[in-house]
């Protein structure tokens, strides 16, 4: 057992006969794989089973929720965090678990910080809102076949590979990319964003498919990097980690060059690629132009 669960082994009582159970992940994922995982398999266009073990190690805080001798829901819990709550058939009371479990989740955590509720399909927001819950990001998931199609690189650019010596760089590209952007409330530190090129470079340029999809943007005048779009490989089909164009650069074409080139390359390989998005992103217009296709939102939100 691993440390964390061994902090959470006991039994929580949530009254009226309602109990929460710790399970080790590989007894969790046999319910969360079939009553979330299958269930809402749509709304991110796959989630593998493999997936769905990762995540259930890597959070390794799965609690049944019982009543009596019986397995009624599921649910990921620890302090200020919950994510991916599941009822199972034939209990229907999914509103009563949230009030129940956002009570005993506002005893157990530190008051100084945000509770996070994660991944909250669209269907349930309403039950959320109700226990006075705030949205703080709405998501799709979007997808296409892949296809041999022509990429057009506009005039005055160039494109290349991703290598390390342009680590900072990227990290500085996306970083103005996104504080550009209203859509994006939170920006993280470029340390991040570092580490977030390196992990491209460490675990993904050593797929052939993603480092070709994988390209950085120069503007020939200046010798600067205007645009990036790295890759990596996840539940099999290709999907884009980040995609960002300078916003002096924008409405010029690169973003639908990197996008038409990935499709292209994926091609090679792949049936279909897939991306997130957040709402109210005006790229989801570009998106669609090309092809893709959105699913159901999936949102955080936070308590009071």
């Amino acid at each position: 057992m691993s440390e964390q669960g061994q902090s959470l082994i006991e039994r929580i009582d949530l009254g009226d006969g309602l109990r929460l159970v710790y399970q080790e992940p590989k007894e969790y994922i046999r319910f969360y794989s079939i009553y979330y995982g299958q269930k809402y398999a749509d709304y991110y266009f796959r989630r593998s089973s493999a997936t769905l073990i990762e995540i259930a190690s890597i959070f390794d805080c799965g609690y049944f929720i019982m009543k009596d001798e019986n397995v009624i829901g599921g649910v990921f819990l620890k302090p200020n965090f919950m994510s991916d709550l599941f009822v199972v058939p034939p209990y229907d009371d999914y509103e009563g678990l949230v009030h129940r479990l956002l009570n005993h989740l506002k005893k157990i955590s530190k008051s100084e910080e945000k509770i996070i509720i994660r991944e909250i399909v669209e269907e349930h927001v309403p039950n959320y809102e109700q226990q006075e819950c705030q949205v703080q990001e709405v998501n799709y998931w979007m997808i296409r076949p892949t296809q041999s199609m022509m990429a057009i690189l506009p005039e005055g650019y160039k494109s290349k590979a991703v290598i390390s010596e342009d680590i900072n760089d990227i990290a500085c590209l996306i970083m103005k990319s996104y504080k550009a952007n209203p859509v994006y409330k939170q920006i993280a530190a470029k340390e991040d964003y570092i580490q977030h090129v390196k992990e491209f470079i460490e675990n993904h340029k050593t797929n052939t498919i993603m480092d070709e999809c994988s390209r950085v943007i120069v503007d020939n005048s200046t010798n600067n990097i205007v645009g990036v779009c790295l890759h990596m490989e996840f539940e099999d089909y290709p999907l884009i980690m980040s995609l960002a164009v300078n916003p002096e650069h924008q409405h010029k074409g690169l973003g639908r060059f990197l996008l038409t080139h990935s499709i292209n390359i994926s091609s090679k390989e792949y049936p279909a690629t897939r991306l997130a998005v957040l709402k109210d992103n005006t790229a989801i217009k570009l998106y669609e132009d090309l092809g893709f296709i959105r699913n159901k939102s999936i949102t955080d939100m936070y308590v009071v």
